[in-house]
């Protein structure tokens, strides 16, 4: 007993190298990780998230961790389903005990988190969101990394009209948020000075070949619309689908742009090099293939410090950033963190600059200051800026 009470007293004062080469190890910081590496809409930005903000880990482990405890993530396959999200949630915070979670996948997920009030209840975080929706990261305990849908389309309209295309149509899957965002988008449009020339809609079918087809014929529809371009709300399987339609059905004049969520590689894997040529996509994190901003060079240079096998990538940047921003709210909850605590270090994180990137948090807000860059794909396959 007496023993015991001498090594919490050590511990307390930092004296924990003082039992060097014995069996006692600090206690971990538990992380619950969310996201599906069985979902093929998912898996991808759940891998680049995953392996972007274990590399951060390895970079504070390796040097003693957080206020000298090590970080543990604790990962549980939701499969992409929002219902199941919730579930795996509950059991990282109720038997898991992790003080926060971290990179839940799209817009139903972590609405369902939200919905539920598991976030509130348990005064539990969940930071990195893969989602765009305004609502959902506004919500109570979410704390984003990138910016809004209404961010990126703003961004897209801007480079409509310095390019001059006037006529834009709106290409979306009757599903989700497609249908939702009908009205933002085409406010957006308009509040730019642009001509919005109407919607066009297709239904989710599970027959991949009848799928196709439905799709050339509302990518037709849209042509009719005789569109100076095309922005496409589609995730998943029917994105590249739709793209190659649009490319099929569509004047060889009219852009088609789409947004962050969906993965450039991707499509060029799907639809070819000529056919993925020329779309555009709004990136709601910073470019990580080009080294102007000082976090995008962190990022590059842990990589070839910690792991020079892994790929450079837009969902491996914003896993890396979530990861930091974590690691700052647990330095500031002090040697025995809460998921109160945490959750407190967040809402007092105030402006924070992860290196020209800036996220913003307070009871008020929890936003990130807009800084969203246009991509287009080259001939040669490759994502240009």
């Amino acid at each position: 007993m007496q023993f015991n009470f001498l090594l919490k007293m050590l511990a307390s004062v930092g004296f924990v190298g003082f039992f060097a080469g014995s069996n006692l190890q600090a206690a971990e910081l538990l992380i619950g990780r969310l996201g599906s590496l069985k979902s093929p809409i998912a898996s991808p930005s759940t891998i680049g998230a995953s392996e972007g903000f274990d590399l951060y880990l390895k970079r504070i482990n390796d040097a003693g961790g957080v206020n000298g405890q090590k970080l543990r993530v604790i990962f549980r396959d939701d499969e992409f389903k929002p219902a199941a999200v919730v579930t795996s949630a509950r059991e990282l915070i109720e038997n898991d005990k992790v003080l926060a979670l971290v990179s839940p996948q799209g817009t139903p997920g972590t609405a369902g988190l939200i919905k539920d009030g598991l976030l509130t209840d348990a005064q539990t975080a969940v930071v990195g969101p893969f989602t765009g929706d305004a609502k959902v990261l506004s919500g109570a305990n979410v704390f984003p990394l990138r910016s809004t849908y209404e961010d990126e389309i703003a961004a897209l309209a801007h480079q409509m009209k310095a390019v001059g295309q006037k006529r834009v149509a709106y290409f979306f899957y009757n599903t989700s948020q497609g249908p939702l965002f009908t009205p933002i988008f085409e406010k957006i449009i308009k509040d730019a000075g642009l001509e919005y020339v109407g919607a066009v809609g297709f239904d989710i079918i599970p027959a991949e070949d009848a799928q196709v087809q439905l799709i050339k014929q509302a990518a037709a529809k849209v042509a009719l619309l005789r569109p100076d371009a095309v922005f496409t709300f589609a995730v998943g399987p029917t994105f590249p689908m739709a793209m190659q339609a649009l490319a099929q059905n569509v004047s060889r004049g009219v852009t088609r742009y789409t947004f962050s969520i969906n993965n450039w590689e991707t499509l060029v894997k799907k639809i070819g090099e000529e056919s993925a040529t020329g779309v555009v996509f709004s990136q709601a994190v910073p470019y990580p293939y080009a080294n102007n901003r000082k976090i995008v060079r962190d990022y590059q240079e842990d990589i070839k410090k910690f792991a020079p096998q892994t790929k450079v990538n837009f969902a491996g940047l914003e896993g890396y950033m979530t990861a930091k921003v974590l690691v700052e709210a647990l330095r500031r909850s002090g040697t025995n963190p809460t998921r109160e605590k945490v959750l407190a270090s967040l809402i007092g994180l105030g402006r924070f600059d992860l290196g020209d990137h800036v996220v913003n948090y307070s009871a008020i807000q929890r936003r990130v200051e807009p800084s969203v860059d246009v991509t287009i794909i080259g001939r040669d396959g490759k994502l240009r800026k």
